[in-house]
């Protein structure tokens, strides 16, 4: 079963919004059925559910990982990591 990502970014995009989704491309395409991508633009009912009023923001199978700054890829790799995806 895949780990849920849910990727916020601001609308119109930020420059580290626009950072994010180029590393979430990327890493979408190599961990393939491993991770689930949802990404989220502008505010949703989806960023008041989780309280997150700052972009760029990374959520890991329903736990806050990353707010306010985009990370770079070894930083989201780990995150992946510690969430269990191998």
């Amino acid at each position: 079963m895949p780990i849920k990502v849910e990727v916020f970014v601001s609308e119109p995009l930020s420059s580290g919004g626009r950072l994010l989704l180029k590393i979430i491309e990327k890493l979408k395409e190599e961990y393939k059925e491993k991770i689930e991508v949802e990404i989220y633009r502008g505010e949703s009912p989806k960023s008041r559910e989780y309280g997150i009023n700052m972009s760029p923001a990374i959520v890991i199978d329903k736990d806050i990982r990353i707010i306010g700054v985009c990370p770079s890829e070894t930083t989201l790799r780990e995150a992946l990591r510690e969430a269990g995806v191998q």
